[in-house]
């Protein structure tokens, strides 16, 4: 049997640092030879060792389950497993792609209430004989216990046991960091349907970027995979000793900064392109990627989402009014505003400059930038930010003003009274005590007896009149 493979363009570019030669991502194969087998091929080859489960119960469940998403599959359009997988729609459906094979089960009076187990049973034995080969999206939503478990024990065992002796050696003795991290080969195993030494540094790359698009678990930062790969020396030599070293992308032309926002019409792309590198000349990195992302992004990228084949940069006022509304604001993947946008005045400040210097180049090289000259959508007070600057410190100063006093300040910045201090008391040169000073007179309580009488309170220190003699 002949096997024609074609290959397939990664859907989005990845970003990361050059890569040493023959570590790139490797492209998925659209067709294999398992994928290509007869329903009775797969059956046979799939439900026998090594894909057998432990217990004759667990073995039945299997084949059930394997029996009716090949039932299912066939029922979808498409050449190989693979194309009817894809064409299924269950990549989409990530963590309920059950439903999918139990509404056509339903449909075809075939409904049992353990129809799910069945099929996740099924998935087993599925994606462990690479049958199918699921993308990223969908292998990074499943609860990844037995899947990859079995995936590991029937692809590549020797290499995922070198794995898990050098994760051993290297002192570790947590058992889920060292899960997680063949989890994630497993990741790659299972979708590049290769051994554990025929993994790149491209892929590791690739993976972490799906992780991070996918997954929400906190996982995204773990690299220890990549640290035990390189240690068996699936890298070779020449390897960078940390995944971090290869995320950082580093600086990308101008083309790749205006690609990375996803635009669509091509004219305007190649009109921001040129622009950029012109100013590139004049301007740092850092600006030159806020440029990217204010006019490619903000601007033109989301004009597009909003009026889909918009294609001149001649925009009228109601397009301008809305456009402006929606930049003012930061918005969630729903479009529901969160918050106001605190450098909205930067991204009218880079479109009117683009306008601007469109107008001023075209009057040098009219042929290359006269047809793109046209009236500006932003106003000057647009790109004005004192205001923003007014509000933002006074409500600084609201706060100072509102602030209650810190009840644990230091004795230095209390308020001091020289009636409440207390004087020190210094003993004299010989060492004696320093007798105590005497008690301030106490002050008469005044009487009620009148301004001539005496208060009979108030000891006397003269004798009585006639005493003693």
């Amino acid at each position: 049997m002949t096997t024609e493979t074609v290959t397939a363009r990664p859907s989005a570019p990845v970003r990361h640092a050059p890569l040493p030669p023959g570590q790139k991502i490797r492209e998925v194969p659209t067709s294999w030879w398992q994928t290509e087998e007869s329903r009775e091929k797969v059956l046979e080859r799939t439900l026998a060792l090594p894909f057998t489960a432990d217990t004759d119960t667990n073995q039945r469940t299997r084949r059930r389950g394997l029996i009716k998403l090949l039932d299912w599959l066939e029922d979808q359009p498409g050449r190989t497993w693979q194309e009817r997988w894809t064409a299924s729609g269950a990549e989409e459906a990530g963590r309920e792609w059950p439903r999918l094979p139990m509404q056509w089960l339903a449909e075809h009076q075939r409904a049992r209430k353990y129809d799910r187990a069945d099929l996740c049973c099924g998935m087993i034995p599925l994606a462990g004989g690479q049958v199918v080969r699921p993308a990223y999206r969908w292998l990074l939503r499943q609860r990844p216990s037995q899947l990859l478990a079995h995936i590991r024990s029937v692809t590549d065992p020797h290499g995922f046991a070198a794995l898990k002796d050098r994760y051993t050696a290297t002192g570790h003795t947590r058992a889920n960091d060292c899960n997680n991290a063949l989890n994630r080969v497993t990741w790659i195993v299972t979708r590049k349907g290769s051994t554990v030494h025929d993994v790149t540094i491209g892929d590791c790359v690739e993976l972490q970027h799906a992780i991070g698009e996918h997954q929400t678990n906190g996982y995204h930062g773990k690299h220890l995979f990549y640290q035990l790969l390189a240690g068996l020396g699936v890298f070779g030599p020449d390897a960078p000793a940390r995944l971090k070293t290869v995320m950082l992308p580093g600086q990308l032309t101008p083309a790749a900064l205006v690609d990375r926002q996803g635009n669509t019409c091509t004219a305007i792309r190649d009109l921001l392109v040129d622009y950029l590198t012109e100013r590139a000349v004049d301007v740092d990195y850092t600006t030159l990627e806020d440029m990217a992302r204010s006019l490619a992004g903000l601007f033109w990228r989301d004009l597009e989402k909003h009026h889909p084949g918009i294609d001149s940069v001649r925009l009228d006022a109601d397009t301008v009014t809305a456009w402006r509304e929606r930049v003012r604001m930061v918005r969630d993947r729903h479009g529901i505003p969160i918050r106001p946008r605190v450098n909205a005045h930067t991204v009218f400040s880079w479109v009117r400059a683009f306008y601007q210097d469109l107008a001023r180049w075209a009057a040098e090289e009219p042929a290359r930038w006269g047809p793109w000259v046209a009236p500006c959508p932003v106003r000057d007070s647009d790109t004005d930010h004192s205001k923003n600057r007014a509000r933002r410190k006074a409500a600084m100063d609201q706060r100072t003003r509102t602030a209650p006093s810190c009840p644990h300040s230091p004795p230095w910045s209390k308020p001091s009274s020289a009636s409440s201090r207390t004087p020190r008391r210094v003993s004299p040169p010989d060492g004696r005590p320093r007798p105590e000073p005497p008690s301030p007179p106490r002050r008469a309580r005044p009487s009620s007896a009148g301004p001539g009488c005496r208060p009979a309170s108030t000891p006397t220190t003269q004798p009585p009149v006639g005493a003693g003699t």
